[in-house]
């Protein structure tokens, strides 16, 4: 089979962020395979880009549970015998800031269960496809607000702000993609953080964002579009936002 259609799966793209990379990267002609948590947002999804000209599948991935990661690798195998692009886009909140104090140790497992160890799963899964390919790509879709240099800055506004729980699951899928770039390094495959930087999703209290100012799906998207889209793939081990380079 010839290997010219980039496959790109993005995980939680029935809706947000995640339905916004699928809906632009399909327009730039990659074949989307959603992977969603939510199947019958994932349906409405899926009529909706494919009413688009979108080539794009439906897979149910819920990145907590591996029978379904594994059903997901088998699904792409099956059609195209490779991946290109692995897209984890998927994670949680948790819900309104605690103080470390506060923080339930069950509400500390269920974010890194997702954040963490979901993600981790997702890329040892996907490996044997990307390695498939002429090229691959992970992306893992980060934040701001698990910088730790950005943390301890008094000028920062994620100085004040004490998301423990989530802040640490970010600062551990930065650390994903450390240890995986470099023991990728030289191969065929790139890995890298994409921070959105603050946009309004139902991740978090949309309406609330929106009225302190965060940006449009569409503009929280971009950094990671260009990202995916960038037919150099040249950069390795980074951690980035459309303004530029995010500090670890």
């Amino acid at each position: 089979m010839s290997k010219e259609t980039i496959v790109t799966l993005i995980t939680g793209a029935e809706k947000g962020l995640g339905r916004e990379y699928a809906e632009q990267l399909g327009k730039k002609g990659q074949h989307i395979f959603i992977g969603a948590y939510d199947m019958e947002a994932g349906k409405k999804t899926q009529a909706d880009l494919s009413a688009e000209g979108i080539a794009v599948d439906l897979v149910h991935c819920d990145i907590t549970d591996q029978s379904t990661i594994d059903s997901t690798m088998a699904a792409i195998e099956k059609k195209f015998g490779y991946l290109n692009i692995l897209f984890n886009n998927a994670g949680i909140s948790g819900g309104a800031p605690k103080k470390p104090s506060e923080t339930s140790l069950a509400f500390l497992r269920k974010v890194f269960d997702t954040n963490f160890l979901g993600t981790t799963a997702m890329i040892q899964a996907a490996l044997p496809l990307l390695k498939k390919a002429p090229f691959g790509k992970i992306l893992n879709v980060s934040s701001e607000m698990g910088s730790l240099t950005a943390a301890m800055n008094p000028d920062s506004l994620f100085y004040h702000l004490n998301s423990f729980g989530y802040s640490a699951s970010k600062s551990a899928v930065n650390w994903i993609t450390v240890s995986f770039a470099k023991e990728l390094e030289g191969t065929s495959i790139t890995v890298n953080s994409v921070d959105p930087g603050m946009t309004a999703t139902d991740l978090v209290n949309k309406k609330s964002f929106e009225e302190h100012g965060a940006q449009s799906v569409s503009d929280g998207a971009r950094r990671g579009i260009e990202m995916a889209s960038d037919p150099k793939n040249d950069a390795n081990g980074t951690f980035t936002q459309e303004g530029g380079k995010v500090a670890w």
